[in-house]
Order: C-alpha cells, then structure tokens, then sequence
C-alpha cells in the first residue's frame, strides 16, 4: 500500500512537472502586451474628411429627446445631432452656434433678441425657422412633458401662466419674423444665456415629432453636425454625417459608432487593440499602467472634471429623514481612503461645488469631513448609540438591512463596497443594490421610492446655480423625474438661492452662495465626495480632440488623419 502510494505521490510530481513546464511554454509563446498604439496616422497635418470614430460607454442612454434626456450618456449622442444658439469654448466663453452674434441685451438686462444664421436645416431638409425655436421650448416647458430641464427657463415672462394652461405661449417667447426671436424675462437672471446653451433649447421640428409620437426619442430629428442613424438600446448607436450642416466643410467624419454597456476592462483591451478611438474611463489599474507607458503620454491628459459625487440620502424616507443619521453618514465617509482606492483618480470633496469652479470655498464653515466619532457621536444624539455586537457594529432601532443603489458593472460595484464598508462603522447594515443606468434615473427621481444612493452632478454651465438650485432648491422636486434626488427642502436655502440667481453684482451673489452652502453641508442631504479627475486618451490618428469642460467627451468637431498604418516599433 505505502509502494503504491509512494509511486502514485511520484507521478503526480512528474505530471505536475510537466504541467507547469507546459504552462511556462504556453506563457513564453504568448505575445508581449503593447506597450505603444496599435497604429498611427497618416502624417495630414490638416482636417481630412472621412472615417468612422468608435467610442464606448459602459451604460445606456436614456433617451435622445433633447427636452428630456439629461445625463451624459444621452448627451453624447445629443451634443452629435442638436444645436443651440449659443454654446461654450474650452475657455468657457460664450461662441453663437445657431445665432449669428451674440443677443442685444436690454439696459435692465430682461430682454435678449436673437438673429439666427442664414440657411440652417433640419435633418429632414427643411430650413430652421424662429417660430421652431419658440415651438421646441414650449414644448420642453409644458407640463404634459415633465422635462427636468423646465427649472431653467422658469424667468421667462409668462411662463407659468402658459404650464398652468391659461395662456396659448409663453409671452416671454417672441418670434419677431423669420430669423429674430426675443427673450423677455420677468426679472434680470444672470444664468439665462447659461439657459439657452443647454440641450433643453435644442430646435426640433413639429412636424416629425408629431408624426413619431413617443418614439421621438429613438428616432431624433435636429441641427446638428450629425443626424440620427440607429440606435440598439443597451448595444450601440451610430450617428452619420449631416452633409446639410450650416458650417461649410464640417463635419469631418462620415460616422461615429458609440458601443454602449461595455465595461471598462474589455473596452480598454480594445482601445489598446485599436478597436476603439477614444477612451475617458478606466478601471484604476489599467489607468495607473497607461500612465507608465510613454508612448501614449501625447495623447493623454489629465483634467479635473467639472462634477460632484457622493452619497445622496432621500430626506423623506426612513431613517434619512433624520438630520442625525444623515450627518452621522457624512462623518462616516473616508473620502481620502475612496481616492486612494481609487488609484488617487478622485479629488477629495465636502461640499456641494467643485474645487475648479465659482462657488468653492476653501474655508467654507463646516465642510463635510471623515470624523468616526463625531459620525457616532451623530448617531447617539439620534437615538441610535452604536454598540459592537457579535463582532459587528449595530445602531440601535436601526438594525434592518438598507439597499443602496449603485450603477451596474464593476466601478458601481466598487463604490457600493466603499458606502457599505463606511457606514458599517456606525452601526448601518448596507446592502448593495446594483441596476442599470435608466432605471437608476428613473427610481431614484421618483417621491417614496429609494433612500440611499451614489450620485453625482456634472456642470451643464460653470455657475453654481447649476448645482445649488438644481440639487438642493425645492423647486426642483417633482413626484417624478425630479432633479432634486434626495428631495431636500429648506426655506432658508430655497430664499437665498432665489437672491442669488438675480444678483447681479459678484461679490454679493458668491456671499449668499456661501451662506446657502453652509446650511446644505450641515443639513447633510449628502454625503459630499469627490470630483473626477478624468484621464483623456486617444489614438494618434485622432485629431481635433479637446478636451470640453462642460460637454465631455465632445466628439463633434473630430478628424481621423487616413489612412492609419500599423505602427512599428
């Protein structure tokens, strides 16, 4: 028996052997991984027409209805097909798009009249015409629509009088003739040419979405430099080249593909592969190792991203409708621990403004902070002491497991763990809930319905009305689709922002931001984060690619220097 053993332990080493020998030759065959782009351009050192340009995004979008789509997924595709009359430089200047100049302006600063350029068309080929512009935003500000976006036009005279059904237009909306229309505002608002760069103020034409109904939204009709090809929900979408644009000779490309639900692994072994032109989001590791190879530094680069990320609690719904609980959790985040298991990609964050824009305060008096005992000292003054019990924190009267809603794939995975792995600490049982993209929209802006949740903001204009009164104001809860997620009311904050947003000089206006900010970060409607540092890369063959503050990735003015050969070490 000991004989037979003894030969049986032989073999098996021998086997083992011969396995691994086998398995270092298979790894020794295997090709290097590249280090450098998989190709390169053909040397044009001017735009070259032609090409496709294929992107990705880990989600869906929601919709490509400009008046109601408001996430960037969708705008991806929307930025592709629609136009507004003004827009931003990557300095952050305002450029007409569909106007011609910039408005003249009344001495009060109500009234803004706009002339629209000469020739612009529809994708359908009909010209854009002023009465277009005034159909399209009425149609974004009525009620039926329940678009998020109606919160930023609300100044214009008339306006609720034509939500509430008493009025045909909105009196505020005035087609002078063919290619004039005037703006009048009830009072001066300092954001409202902010207003009508959003893609809520994109034209539409009446005639396609009354004839595509409810499918408007998978089959757009705009502007823009590209029209509407097909879109495979959860799969792709392909948008192709408006050879009717309104800027002679542009766009550049025939196509741009945009793979949608794929994860940020696969699709970097892509991009390294030259399947995919263009990256913006990366798992940790695979961004530390781009950082390293020096082939790719010229086309990489590295921006702080004009966002806010954190912990949204729904201050109606148990038990973050609890100013202890919810200040107990903006203790208990580790934001430094987040960034660094983020590789350090995050830039550690404690109130509700960005660090690179208007309305950050460097010493803004009660600044969300990691604090474990405070969090706990928060939690005791609620009622709920946290005791370790059977090796595990448990707070008292709240011992029920919580769901917190999280994206799906693997970046929502991570956050979850952070969130459940913090709030641990002070006694809250976290369990991670992780959903698709539209329906995380969906759920999470409906009253009653999910009370704790990642999420964030990106600036849709660099003003902090942007953030404080879309997230924070009253105003901007509704019974669905609401932008205020966590449908956190205060008076106070609700009169202060209301001064601020028709303040016209800058030190007062940036004075009551402050106080207004002071309150939210106490209240704790969130647990404020962090901001995205975000990493650029693209193939070397792609060129006109900048880097846009506020519409990010903007694909619109891209040329691919064709053919591209095969780069050679």
């Amino acid at each position: 028996m000991r004989s037979t053993r003894r030969a049986e332990d032989i073999a098996g080493v021998v086997g083992l052997g011969v396995m691994l020998g086998l398995g270092t030759l298979a790894w020794q065959a295997l090709p290097p991984v590249p280090t450098a782009p998989a190709f390169v351009g053909a040397g044009h050192t001017t735009p070259q027409r032609g090409g496709t340009l294929v992107v990705h995004h880990e989600d869906d979008a929601r919709s490509y209805d400009p008046a109601i789509a408001y996430d960037e997924i969708s705008s991806m595709g929307l930025k592709l097909m629609n136009e507004t009359l003004l827009d931003y430089t990557t300095e952050l200047e305002f450029e007409p798009r569909l106007a011609e100049s910039m408005p003249v302006e009344s001495a009060d600063g109500r009234v803004f009249t706009f002339t629209l350029r000469q020739g612009i068309r529809f994708h359908n080929g009909r010209l854009l015409e002023a009465e277009d512009i005034r159909y399209s935003m009425e149609r974004m500000l009525h009620p039926d629509q329940s678009s998020p976006g109606a919160i930023f036009y609300e100044a214009l005279e008339g306006c609720a009088d034509y939500q509430a059904g008493r009025s045909e237009h909105v009196r505020g909306i005035q087609v002078l003739d063919a290619r004039t229309i005037r703006f009048v505002l009830r009072e001066p608002q300092q954001t409202f040419l902010n207003a009508l760069a959003l893609n809520f103020a994109a034209p539409v034409p009446r005639e396609a979405v009354e004839a595509m109904g409810d499918h408007f939204a998978r089959h757009p009709v705009g502007v823009g430099a590209f029209r509407f090809e097909s879109w495979e929900p959860g799969l792709r979408a392909t948008f192709v080249r408006n050879p009717d644009f309104f800027l002679e000779g542009q766009p550049y490309l025939d196509r741009i593909v945009i793979e949608l639900n794929l994860n940020r692994g696969p699709a970097f072994l892509r991009f390294q592969a030259g399947d995919l032109d263009h990256m913006h989001r990366f798992a940790p590791t695979d961004n530390l190792w781009l950082h390293r190879q020096e082939a790719w530094q010229p086309t990489l680069v590295d921006t702080p991203n004009l966002d806010m990320w954190g912990v949204g609690m729904n201050t109606e719904i148990a038990p973050f409708d609890e100013l202890h609980v919810r200040r107990a959790v903006a203790f208990a985040i580790n934001r430094a621990a987040w960034r660094r298991a983020r590789a350090n990609r995050l830039l550690v964050l404690g109130q509700p403004i960005p660090a690179n824009m208007p309305g950050h305060f460097d010493d803004l008096e009660g600044e969300q902070h990691y604090d474990l005992d405070a969090a706990r000292e928060e939690m005791r003054a609620g009622g709920h002491p946290v005791a370790r019990v059977d090796g595990r924190f448990v707070a008292r009267g709240l011992e029920a497991p919580i769901e917190v809603w999280v994206g799906a794939g693997d970046t929502g995975r991570s956050y979850g763990e952070l969130i459940q792995n913090d709030l641990a600490a002070i006694g809250l049982t976290i369990e991670i809930r992780q959903v698709a993209f539209p329906i995380y929209l969906d759920q999470t802006s409906r009253r009653h319905t999910v009370s704790l949740f990642l999420t964030g903001w990106s600036a849709d204009y660099p003003d902090p009305s942007n953030f404080l009164d879309t997230l924070f104001h009253s105003r901007s809860i509704h019974e669905t689709a609401s932008e205020n997620r966590t449908f956190y009311s205060n008076a106070e904050v609700d009169a202060l922002l209301d001064r601020a947003r028709v303040e016209s000089h800058r030190e007062a206006r940036m004075a009551l931001y402050r106080q207004a900010e002071e309150i939210i970060v106490h209240d704790a409607p969130w647990a404020f984060a962090f901001s995205n540092l975000v990493t650029d890369v693209w193939q070397p063959y792609v060129r006109g690619y900048e880097v846009h503050p506020v519409w990010r990735p903007l694909y619109r003015d891209v040329w691919l220097d064709l053919p591209r050969v095969e780069n050679t070490p």
